[in-house]
């Protein structure tokens, strides 16, 4: 049900690799061209598959699941993953001022533009040869998809690093040498217009065989953080935070995939990480992967925030997870003593029986919501485990968010949505006059491992403090570094300094 994207995607993808790999491995400071391609609308479909691939699987068995649970959840304050190992993820936690050579980072910047390039190249040959697709309702889908999946694309990098170079059609490497880092409202423009021609031009659902492909909700609720972020205090840097108040425009996108009644919250919590498919209506934007293809379509986002003794609990192969990232003390105490939301997201005490983790853990818990032993298939990069980028739960929680700004609903509302995800884990309908503080209080518990924490620091507009005050608590090692505003961006790499001197101007706060 879910490789019939991805399938297709991995055998365009290979060919794209194997033709134009070395100017794939530039962008954005070069471009590769297939004029060969784009003359039947088999190759178009193909195209488009290949399309999603990029933007949502990566390159280099690494997608953005794994990009959002290293830059996002590791970097905030639900971990305090300080090892004494060099590792990747060390310095993302530990703040360090010499990441533009972090494989992490760079990942990030080129797995998006390689997105980018395959989007821009994707709507320039449906204008200039999209009529082999004899449907006019099918190239408009299509094109609206690429306009999704480049607006989602530079919406994830204007959130990592702020101004990025504007790249809206595929380009020689010396005209993009030439491009510098254009203003966030310049990137917000095309961001906008695609989005909103997406919302416009995608369908509301898919049947089973086409599971995977965004939707207009899935488009409305990337539309709605954008709006949310955009509103969000800019702490005086040069991000994507811009101060302005389009809390209404959110809660009107939210309101909408509310209305259209296609999602419902779950009431049972564990069944939303093991229902796949559109069988899961809490599934607004999702990315799916399959096992036992043999094709490369399974993911590996598990290892993130797993750890080797566990895996091998469940007597699954090597999965490379060595170092364990300790979660933080803050968020272990959050829990009341009976949500049920704790059990299904942490592993707490587990045993492996025999060899060379054999042992019973009590004191390493990790996020297993997203492992499930019965989706793993044959090897470590197998996993058919669908990463859910956001939920209809996720959806209430921000309507509630723009309600406490201003932008739509009630108090009574609010409450009832903090009410309805406590009652759901267990507990007491007890919350009254909920504030935005308690709000993302519940978030930080019910999106514990998914990803969302590090965005719902800045949005809170108290990012900086709330992390300076649990490094003051949990950093008790001292290995943290200086947690400030140019925290909030990460640097560019250094590998685009390199090939373009003098074009860009690093972040500040960082070596370059």
């Amino acid at each position: 049900m879910k490789k019939h994207i991805y399938i297709i995607a991995n055998f365009l993808a290979i060919f794209a690799l194997t033709s134009c790999e070395s100017e794939l491995n530039q962008i954005p400071l070069s471009q590769g061209t297939t004029e060969n391609f784009y003359s039947t609308a088999n190759d178009f479909i193909q195209a488009r598959n290949a399309t999603y691939s990029y933007a949502f699987h990566g390159a280099n068995e690494y997608g953005y699941a794994n990009r959002i649970l290293n830059l996002s959840e590791v970097r905030s304050d639900n971990f305090y993953a300080t090892t004494q190992a060099s590792r990747n993820w060390e310095g993302i936690n530990n703040f360090t001022t010499a990441l533009s050579t972090n494989p992490l980072i760079k990942e990030a910047y080129l797995s998006n533009y390689n997105a980018i390039y395959k989007a821009n190249q994707l709507l320039e040959k449906l204008e200039s040869n999209g009529s082999v697709i004899t449907s006019e309702t099918d190239r408009t889908t299509m094109k609206a998809e690429a306009s999704f999946l480049r607006a989602f694309c530079y919406f994830d990098l204007i959130r990592w690093f702020g101004k990025v170079p504007l790249i809206k059609n595929t380009l020689t490497a010396g005209e993009v040498a030439k491009i510098g880092r254009t203003p966030i409202t310049e990137i917000y423009d095309l961001i906008l217009s695609d989005l909103l021609f997406a919302v416009n031009n995608l369908p509301p659902s898919y049947d089973n065989a086409n599971f995977g492909r965004v939707t207009k909700y899935g488009a409305k609720g990337l539309l709605a953080q954008v709006y949310m972020t955009r509103s969000s205090p800019d702490y005086g840097i040069d991000g994507a935070m811009l101060g302005l108040n389009e809390w209404d425009k959110a809660y009107q996108q939210l309101n909408d995939i509310k209305t259209s009644n296609l999602f419902v919250f779950d009431t049972n919590y564990a069944n939303i990480f093991k229902t796949e498919g559109n069988a899961n209506k809490e599934n607004v934007l999702v990315i799916p992967y399959t096992q036992n293809t043999g094709n490369g379509v399974g993911g590996n986002f598990q290892i993130e925030l797993g750890y080797q003794p566990y895996f091998a609990s469940l007597n699954l192969s090597d999965q490379g997870s060595l170092e364990y990232k300790p979660i933080s003390t803050s968020f272990l105490a959050m829990f009341d003593t009976n949500d049920s939301r704790r059990a299904v997201t942490l592993a707490e005490s587990y045993t492996v029986a025999s060899g060379t983790y054999k042992g019973t853990y009590t004191s390493n818990p990790l996020v297993k919501k997203y492992i499930d032993a019965s989706r793993y298939g044959n090897g470590r990069t197998d996993w058919g485990v669908d990463f859910i980028v956001i939920r209809y739960t996720d959806v209430l929680l921000l309507m509630a968010e723009c309600t406490l700004h201003g932008g739509g609903g009630t108090q009574a509302d609010v409450d009832d949505i903090v009410n309805d995800i406590r009652e759901r884990g267990g507990l007491a309908r007890d919350a009254v006059n909920v504030n935005l503080d308690r709000l993302f209080n519940e978030r930080r518990m019910e999106f514990f491992g998914e990803g969302t924490r590090w965005f719902d620091l800045i949005r809170s507009g108290n990012a900086v403090t709330i992390m300076n005050n649990w490094k003051t608590s949990e950093d008790t090692s001292d290995k943290l570094g200086t947690i400030d505003k140019n925290s909030l961006l990460y640097p560019l790499p250094l590998s685009e300094f390199l090939a373009a001197p003098g074009l860009y101007t690093q972040n500040p706060g960082y070596d370059n």
